[in-house]
Parts: structure tokens; C-alpha cells; sequence
């Protein structure tokens, strides 16, 4: 019964939020797996069904793009050109399953992925205009998904690395390492993501409650992440906290650099004393373990260029989607060179387009003098999550699984037209009037 009446709670909060806010529809997004996994692992309705909060984010989110619309008039107006690249990525990926060496091997891996593809990376970003909507969305899913990852650490049963699925024991079996678990590392991804958000709350311009909330989450989340032995996970918010300080907290003078050491420190301690917190399989933080994994990674990678360079067309134009799980038996997990097999020189441009085009988004957008406190922790969140996401791409994902990456390229490309003055502004036709036949007392 508690996981029912909590996950209707947290997506209640969030239905409520989105209506009255559109932005904070985007902390829906953000949690979406996480709010799953604890359904899945709580209740025996959610764990029968376990595509309903697919259909209860995908629904907050649609409204959340119509309240905006009614807001804005036209939240499909001036398409940023890393939106128009990710579009012309995804079209083109699939194009190429018709040459792939299994076209329905390939095709089936898309069924599953297409409604993520819709909610995350194509109506997701629609949510933000403008930089001081970011900090409203980061708020909301720092609040829901530390209430998930707390409830978790405090109800949740844990098996080997994941929550173990409601009315099942924490067996595994060769065929489906996740039959009778949540996938670990779709839990770790949200800890993380609200761990990124809470670190850079620790400074301007929140106040004292959201300073606590946070330090009380940090801690929380980092536990969720080592639980579940997602190596990937804290190395990757480790290095977008990095990315993301100096931009939350310009280094202009001494005090300015002892606030960005203080936090750092703060956060390591944090990291340490969550380490006591729970137990955790210490032989997957080996480095002979993480090398074992890391080569085996690069050596399906490896396989997978080999078959693709060995013709002059697949070198151009690819061997076609998902083509790894014809040629290598699996997806390599590391994204950018599965695109350069697969979608070839064609696709890699676009892909490589793209991450320049972000990157350069958030230095232009940085470099504005006139940002306040607020707009400035919004897009330091925005940017080191954008780099969370693309490390763990890069050791977990395909193509189809980093929709969480080209959503904030969108996001960011979105929040950049306003701030470098692309979009056009409309002022007023001026007119001549005659001045009044008598004066306006109540003027």
C-alpha cells in the first residue's frame, strides 16, 4: 500500500506542477524511470503493468506542451538548428535498417524506443523558453526523485544490484540478467541526476531550506548510486559537478573560488559518509573489474568498425541501425563509435554536429554579463547534466538509448536564441496621435 499511495503522490505533485507551471513538467521526464522502477518494485499493479507511468509522464508532458502553447502561441516557432539535426539523425538511422544485415532485428529494437524518442528528446525540451525556466524544473525533480531514491534506500528490497520486482525473489538467470530486477543502472541515472542538482544548490541564489534539502539528499542519492554498483553513474556526475561549477559560480574573485573548493569539499565528504550508508558489491569498484569491462566494451566496438570499414559504402553511409546486435550479439554501449559503424560518415557528422553545437550553446549563453543568480544555477544544472548524460553514452548507451542527451542539446540550443538575440523581437508600430482637446485629469 505505501508504494501505491506514494507513487500516485509524487505523480499527482507533478501533474499539478506541470498545470500550473509547464516547466516542471520536465522533472516528470527526468524521473520517469526511477517513478517506474519503484512501482515496479512495490506494488503489484504497476509491477503487472509496468508501462503506466510511461503513459502518465507521456501525458503530463503533452500538457504540459499545451499549457505552454496557450502561454507562448507557437512553442514549434523558430526550430533551433541542433532540433532540425537531431530530427535529420533519427530519420536518417532509420532509414539505414533497410540495408541493415537483420532489418527486423534492427526494427524491433525500435518499437520499444520510439515512444522515449517522442517524450524525452522531441517534447521534453518544448517545456523550456527561457533560462529562468530551467531552476523551477530542476527543483521539482530534485524534490521527486530524492523522495524515490529515499524511498528506495528505506522500502525498497534490493537484490543483487537493482530493486527487486514485486511478488519475485532476487533470482537471475543467462537469458534476462533483469527478469526478476530493475534495471540498476535506469535508477542510478536519476540519483545522479539529483544529485547533480542538489550539489549546485548549494550555493546562490537558494536559500536556506533548499541548502538543507540538498545537503540531506547528496548523501541520499550517492548511497542509491554505489548500491546499485553503477560505476559509470559517479564518475559521470563527478565530472558534469566539474563542468557545471564554474558556470553556477564564476570565479571572479577569491571569495568566488573558495565557495567553488568549499562545495567541492562538502561533496566529497558527503560522498565519503554515503559510502558507510549501505552495502555494496566492492569487487565491481576494482580496477581490474571496471578494466575488464572497459575493454570488453572497446573490443565490441572494435568488431563493429571492422565489419563496417571492410566496404567503401558502409564506411559512408553505415551498416544500418542496430546492426551490433546482428554482427556482435549486442549494442557496444559506447554510442558515438556504434554511429560512426552504423549510421557511417553521414550520421557520425550529424552526431558530432550536434554535441558541438550544444557544447557551444552553453559558452555563448555563459558568456552573457546580464544573467542573474537564478538564470545562472539554471544553466549550470542544465549544462553539467548534459554532460552527465553524455559520458554515460558513451559507457552505456546506443543510439536509441541517449535520448536524455540530444534533449538537452535541444533544451540548451532553445535557451540560447533568446540569450544571443537570434530570436526576433517585436515592438510596437509607432503612431502619431493629436494630443487631446482637454487635458486628462485622472491621467
Amino acid at each position: 500500500m505505501l508504494g501505491l499511495i506514494t507513487f500516485l503522490l509524487i505523480l499527482l505533485a507533478l501533474l499539478i506542477g506541470t498545470w500550473r507551471r509547464p516547466a516542471i513538467g520536465l522533472g516528470a521526464v527526468l524521473c520517469l524511470y526511477g517513478l517506474k522502477q519503484w512501482g515496479q518494485s512495490s506494488t503489484a499493479l504497476f509491477s503487472e503493468y509496468r508501462q503506466f507511468a510511461n503513459y502518465a509522464v507521456f501525458t503530463i508532458c503533452v500538457m504540459g506542451v499545451i499549457r505552454a502553447a496557450r502561454v507562448r502561441a507557437c512553442v514549434f516557432c523558430d526550430t533551433s538548428t541542433t532540433a532540425m539535426l537531431v530530427l535529420a539523425m533519427y530519420a536518417y538511422a532509420f532509414v539505414t535498417i533497410s540495408w541493415a544485415p537483420d532489418p527486423q532485428m534492427s526494427l524491433d529494437q525500435w518499437i520499444p524506443s520510439a515512444p522515449y524518442l517522442v517524450t524525452i528528446a522531441l517534447l521534453a525540451p518544448l517545456l523550456l523558453t527561457s533560462v529562468d525556466d530551467a531552476r523551477p524544473a530542476f527543483i521539482a525533480t530534485a524534490l521527486a526523485g530524492a523522495a524515490i531514491c529515499a524511498l528506495a534506500l528505506a522500502f525498497g528490497t534490493w537484490g543483487d544490484r537493482g530493486l527487486v520486482v514485486f511478488g519475485h525473489v532476487a533470482l537471475q538467470d543467462d537469458s534476462n540478467i533483469y527478469r526478476y530486477e530493475t534495471n540498476p543502472l535506469a535508477l542510478s541515472t536519476m540519483a545522479g541526476t539529483v544529485f547533480l542538482i542538489c550539489a549546485l544548490s548549494l550555493g546562490r541564489p537558494n536559500g536556506l531550506v533548499m541548502r538543507l534539502f540538498s545537503l540531506a539528499c547528496i548523501p541520499v542519492t550517492l548511497a542509491v548510486v554505489l548500491r546499485s554498483g553503477s560505476r559509470g553513474q559517479l564518475i559521470a556526475s563527478g565530472a558534469g559537478l566539474v563542468m557545471a561549477l564554474p558556470i553556477a559560480f564564476r570565479p571572479r574573485d577569491g571569495r568566488s573560488f573558495a565557495t567553488l573548493v568549499f562545495i567541492a569539499v562538502l561533496v566529497l565528504g558527503l560522498g565519503w559518509w554515503a559510502a558507510s550508508m549501505v552495502d555494496f558489491n566492492t569487487s565491481r569498484w576494482s580496477n581490474s573489474q571496471a578494466s575488464q569491462d572497459v575493454e570488453g566494451r572497446f573490443a565490441m566496438a572494435q568488431a563493429l568498425l571492422g565489419a563496417s570499414t571492410s566496404n567503401f559504402m558502409t564506411t559512408v553511409f553505415g551498416l544500418g541501425n542496430s546492426s551490433a546486435f546482428k554482427v556482435v550479439g549486442i549494442y557496444p554501449h559506447i554510442t558515438g563509435l556504434e554511429v560512426v559503424a552504423e549510421e557511417g560518415v553521414v550520421g557520425s557528422a550529424i552526431y558530432f554536429s550536434i554535441l558541438f553545437l550544444a557544447f557551444r550553446s552553453v559558452k555563448r549563453i555563459s558568456g552573457r554579463l546580464e544573467m542573474n543568480d537564478s538564470q545562472r544555477n539554471g544553466l549550470a544544472i542544465l549544462a553539467g547534466l548534459f554532460v552527465f548524460e553524455l559520458i554515460l553514452s558513451w559507457k552505456q548507451g546506443s543510439l536509441l538509448f541517449s535520448v536524455y542527451v540530444f534533449a538537452y542539446a535541444i533544451a540548451l540550443a532553445r535557451l540560447e536564441a533568446p540569450a544571443v538575440g537570434n530570436s526576433p523581437v517585436h515592438l510596437p508600430t509607432a503612431t502619431t496621435t493629436s494630443p487631446p482637446p482637454f487635458p486628462n485629469l485622472l491621467r
